[in-house]
């Protein structure tokens, strides 16, 4: 048995909860490697998704250490080769495949996910991978709605600038980083904010870029 096994289910989504703080906003984040919050954390995503083309701020880090996904000021962080391990998992959780597989969602995300010609996937350990139905890269997203091919192999921070939205990386004093401090079972603030930085400024850049392109096709009165 796990530890975060022999804590009760209230201490634990106590213990999975952060309050990060970014800029102006405070972003609710869970950490988690338990399936059962998962589930329920997806269900909280879900039940924010309320346009009519829903979209998701995507990112995974370290082939499935950290999968991260935001919507509006909420973040989960699953910890996903953990839970397969802990969980004694032998496939991917039926909510979680249901979530990337939904015909409704568009997933924004960095260049980490990976796509061929028949599918756009995830790639986690043990040579698994996670389908989604519907990816796009926020630098592919911002050329086109900007009109200008080069932002496509812009950086993040290049692509912010352009959409004029203010979210600083954080600033991390060297050497305060723990080794492989992504496949810990306990994640620091510190840590937490890092790892949400780009799954965050991918979501509001997509969520600045529709808002403006929204705005421009209402006519004027």
């Amino acid at each position: 048995m796990s530890l975060s096994e022999r804590l009760p289910r209230s201490w634990l989504v106590q213990a999975s909860t952060y309050n990060v703080k970014i800029g102006e906003e405070t972003v609710i984040t869970t950490v988690t490697d338990r399936e059962a919050i998962v589930i329920s954390s997806i269900s909280a995503l879900k039940s924010e998704l309320k346009t009519p083309d829903p979209f998701v701020g995507i990112d995974n880090v370290n082939n499935g250490d950290l999968l991260l996904f935001h919507v509006k000021n909420r973040c989960l962080i699953i910890q996903f080769n953990r839970m397969m391990k802990l969980d004694n998992l032998t496939d991917i959780p039926l909510s979680l495949k249901e979530f990337l597989r939904d015909k409704s969602i568009t997933f924004i995300g960095p260049r980490n996910i990976s796509q061929n010609s028949t599918e756009s996937y995830i790639s986690v350990s043990n040579s698994d991978k996670l389908v989604l139905n519907r990816v796009v890269h926020v630098g592919y997203l911002t050329g086109k709605l900007c009109k200008k091919p080069n932002l496509q192999s812009s950086t993040l921070e290049e692509l912010l600038g352009e959409v004029v939205v203010d979210i600083k990386k954080p600033i991390i004093n060297e050497g305060s980083m723990r080794p492989n401090w992504q496949s810990s079972s306990i994640l620091s603030e510190e840590e937490v904010k890092l790892a949400v930085y780009e799954v965050y400024s991918c979501y509001q850049i997509a969520s600045k870029l529709i808002t403006d392109a929204t705005s421009a096709t209402v006519p004027r009165a």
